[in-house]
């Protein structure tokens, strides 16, 4: 297999480390210090996301969000998905899911970065390693990064944007075979 794939716009780029030959994240030094307490929070935030979802607490999961916070994400920076703007459009879409999945989800974030950090914002990245269970079987769903921009808010720190990238599909079959209401559901709304 070669190291360079045919992007969408005809230009190649490359096998791993797709996210940053596109521009999806710029991975820098990192915060070399810094507030330890506000470096746990907003790392914290980002997985009470995750435990928000998978628990499927829609209420835990608005308080993930700022009031006009964005949920943007792409498969392989190919195929967008939203955005999804405000926390209440957020969360429509994201419970929307939950009648479709019948297994336990289990979002795991790994090698969190504290990319930046202020008194206000900051910027992280996580791993995802996206599993699912039925009961009888566990099975990765798909993998891949958040980039997550927080703000602080009052005492307690939101995602402001976050930005889901996946290295596969995480949708049932082939995108151009998916219905038109089963492109809405899954967050791609143009071609």
């Amino acid at each position: 297999m070669s190291d360079t794939v045919e992007a969408s716009d005809g230009q190649g780029w490359q096998l791993p480390g797709w996210a940053h030959a596109t521009g999806a994240i710029t991975l820098g030094s990192g915060v070399p210090h810094g507030d330890p307490e506000a470096r746990q929070l907003v790392v914290e935030r980002v997985a009470r996301y995750c435990w928000a979802y998978d628990e499927r607490r829609a209420d835990l999961l608005a308080d993930c969000f700022t009031e006009n916070g964005v949920w943007e994400g792409n498969v392989l920076d190919r195929v967008p998905i939203g955005p999804f703007e405000t926390r209440q459009t957020i969360v429509e879409w994201l419970t929307g899911f939950w009648p479709h999945q019948h297994d336990q989800r289990r979002h795991m974030l790994l090698n969190n970065l504290v990319e930046s950090l202020d008194s206000d914002s900051a910027v992280t990245f996580s791993y995802l390693l996206l599993m699912s269970s039925d009961g009888e079987a566990s099975k990765i769903e798909c993998t891949g990064f958040y980039r997550c921009e927080l703000s602080r808010e009052g005492n307690v720190w939101r995602i402001g944007r976050m930005t889901a990238c996946f290295d596969a599909p995480f949708w049932p079959g082939k995108l151009d075979r998916m219905s038109e209401k089963g492109r809405r559901r899954h967050g791609v709304l143009a071609d």
